[in-house]
């Protein structure tokens, strides 16, 4: 799999954090609006059940920073150092390659202010039948924005040769949908730049390093690694629109956070799996889509990159 990292501009406020398990079932629904579903389910689903997915991507992060590892999280540090640790998010490009070698990294050289913004809207809540207001119907929305100095989000992504074409297109796709909730209402609004850099930098920080860290929010798989660190997550996700069910909440997910870290080197470069319908599904709703012919999978695959972790 090749190695690239693409940009994103984003043109209006999200409400969908941009996750690479939100980003890669988006896609999927690119490729539907594109060719079909018979396509998704061979050009990709398939592949991803079968433990080979064509594409694996990391998070969205502001410009050029990337996660603090969270093996770096648990070296011995003088006690005035701990709290700035414990805030920080974020390392430069440099500095991260540094980490990935070894090196140490200084509690200074860690980002602690967020290069995504957020803020609370408040919303009414309609009544369908009379287009009035329903009492106590007001609800709020986080939505989230680059700071000013920050153009850009970067993703990672590893792609099958065959498959960059292809990927492109879908994200071209995308694009000109939105992403994430309200999308229709001008929400997740982005362009994509034309550029798709290669970031087998990535790779070349620590080829014989003795273990990895993940970009990803992702989901282990049984056989993956377990010795490590990590921050994990619970999330509460939903079908597409487009099945007609009336129950179109997922099962929730524990996830991991960009940043786990694993003593284990992988020839493969990712980790993670694709959740299957039986697993994602309450059996009444994984019944209904198989009565309609439909396959529904979760891509909770995570992009890993080599690192030389810290003796414990």
């Amino acid at each position: 799999m090749d190695l690239f990292s693409l940009r994103l501009i984003p043109e209006s406020p999200w409400l969908t954090p941009w996750q690479a398990d939100t980003l890669s079932g988006l896609i999927c629904w690119a490729a539907v609006r594109r060719h079909g579903g018979d396509f998704v389910r061979s050009e990709i689903l398939d592949a991803a059940m079968a433990n080979g997915p064509r594409f694996v991507l990391s998070d969205a992060f502001p410009g050029d920073y990337l996660p603090v590892p969270a093996a770096l999280r648990l070296t011995e540090r003088p006690a005035n150092e701990r709290k700035a640790l414990k805030r920080a998010k974020w390392l430069k490009r440099a500095d991260f390659i540094r980490a990935q070698r070894g090196e140490p990294t200084p509690v200074a050289d860690m980002i602690a202010e967020d290069g995504i913004r957020s803020y609370t809207q408040l919303r009414n809540n309609i009544a369908r039948g009379n287009a009035g207001l329903r009492r106590g119907g007001l609800f709020s929305k986080e939505e989230w924005f680059l700071r000013k100095d920050i153009p850009y989000l970067t993703i990672y992504a590893r792609i099958e040769t065959d498959f960059v074409d292809t990927f492109r297109e879908l994200m071209t796709e995308l694009a000109t949908w939105g992403f994430g909730a309200d999308a229709s209402a001008g929400k997740g609004q982005f362009h994509l730049h034309p550029n798709l850099d290669s970031a087998d930098w990535l790779d070349e920080a620590s080829r014989d390093g003795n273990g990895c860290v993940v970009l990803s929010s992702f989901q282990p798989a049984a056989t993956d690694p377990t010795e490590g660190s990590w921050d994990a997550f619970t999330k509460y996700g939903k079908l597409g629109p487009d099945f007609g069910l009336e129950n179109v909440f997922k099962r929730p997910l524990v996830l991991l956070r960009p940043g786990a870290c694993f003593f284990a080197p992988l020839s493969r470069r990712w980790l993670g799996r694709a959740i299957p319908m039986h697993d994602l599904l309450s059996t009444d709703v994984a019944e209904d889509l198989s009565a309609q012919a439909a396959h529904v999978c979760h891509l909770a695959f995570g992009l890993s990159v080599p690192m030389n972790l810290p003796q414990r």
